[in-house]
């Protein structure tokens, strides 16, 4: 088995640390009017994820999804099944039980889980990006899941939040 951190998962490492970045950066300059904005679904809903919620709850949201992200993708790897979630549901619990989150606990959340998923992407040995596997949503590959949805994931919420601030 070739060794882990080839050069394809150092490259989506850091294509996870720069997106992870800039969204610290986004949080990091929102106001309390901001904060409290009701999201906007950019560029259009994805994945049942209605952004119909606070801009606060979004970010938190973002933030707490990335170690469960990459949790899904390494048993994925293990050749573990991946239950389907109802993201709906998942969602508006998310919302009612974070209603009151800070920027600095999402602050925190994002730079305390940054380290960790960039070194679990960076293990993944290279000769595992392109094999398909079953997945919820249909074979994907661990790179197509890094792409879209570990990476993929923040972009959206990203975009959905700077479109209700704009």
């Amino acid at each position: 088995m070739p060794e882990p951190d080839g050069p394809r998962a150092a490259q989506y490492a850091e294509q996870f640390e720069a997106a992870q970045q800039d969204f610290i950066r986004l949080v990091e300059t929102l106001t309390d009017e901001q904060w409290r904005k009701v999201g906007r679904n950019y560029p259009k809903q994805m994945n049942e994820e209605d952004e119909g919620r606070p801009v606060g709850v979004i970010a938190h949201h973002a933030a707490i999804s990335g170690p469960l992200i990459i949790g899904r993708i390494q048993r994925m790897l293990e050749g573990q099944p991946l239950a389907p979630v109802d993201m709906r549901t998942v969602n508006a619990a998310h919302s009612e039980e974070q209603a009151g989150v800070t920027r600095e606990q999402v602050l925190e959340v994002l730079r305390s889980t940054q380290p960790q998923i960039a070194a679990a992407v960076r293990a993944i040995p290279d000769s595992q990006l392109d094999e398909p596997r079953d997945t919820p949503a249909g074979p994907m590959s661990a790179a197509q899941r890094l792409e879209r949805v570990l990476i993929g994931h923040l972009a959206s919420h990203r975009g959905s939040i700077e479109a209700a601030i704009s």
